[in-house]
């Protein structure tokens, strides 16, 4: 089963402003950059996945019309929602005062921004989405008679801590490490599942 994780466009927000779980608009280039997206993706997915954020209902529900077809559902999972700043949701990054910052900075998987969640926290609940959601459809697919024609394709719709989150487990990476790795908006990272391991097959394309 193949299995494309696909970050959202670019947001009309500024690159000083804290957003995580704030529900914010999408950029005025959206079009130009989903259609550029869909250039890095097969025609029409199995299923979809999404976060129920705005900035990724409205990529899925597009990714979900396909010429000559019914429109898919798509599943919406606030386990897939971007890492929640809590009260710094939207705050300038420098008006956060350094007293929480810079804590947060220094071990931002174990310490939480205030009414937020730690990294960890946002670890545990993506991987719960993957083991409760993508991994038993894996199962079923290598269960099933070998068809002639493509794997089975998923869609997952969601935003770069999530997916970077996804990666660490992969990969066994330290969460700390997680934003090593570079993540453009609207980017898809392609992950096959075999009835024994994953295989990488790219990221950020």
């Amino acid at each position: 089963m193949d299995v494309y994780l696909i970050r959202h466009t670019e947001v009309a927000v500024g690159r000083g402003i804290c957003y995580g779980q704030a529900d914010v608009a999408l950029a005025a280039n959206y079009p130009q950059q989903r259609d550029r997206l869909r250039h890095n993706l097969p025609p029409r997915p199995d299923r979809i996945w999404a976060s129920p954020l705005t900035r990724c209902r409205q990529l899925a529900d597009d990714l979900a019309v396909q010429p000559n077809a019914e429109p898919l559902a798509i599943s919406y999972d606030d386990r897939l929602k971007e890492y929640h700043f809590g009260d710094w949701e939207e705050l300038p990054w420098a008006d956060i005062p350094p007293d929480g910052l810079n804590p947060w900075m220094a071990d931002f998987v174990n310490v939480c921004p205030p009414n937020g969640e730690t990294f960890q926290q946002l670890y545990a609940r993506a991987r719960a989405f993957w083991e409760t959601e993508i991994l038993p459809v894996a199962g079923a697919a290598a269960q099933s008679p070998a068809l002639p024609g493509p794997a089975q394709v998923v869609f997952v719709v969601t935003h770069g801590g999530v997916i970077r989150a996804l990666l660490c487990l992969f990969l066994e990476l330290s969460l700390h490490n997680a934003y090593r790795i570079n993540l453009d908006y609207g980017a898809v990272t392609k992950l096959t599942i075999t009835d024994s391991s994953y295989l990488l097959q790219y990221i950020n394309r």
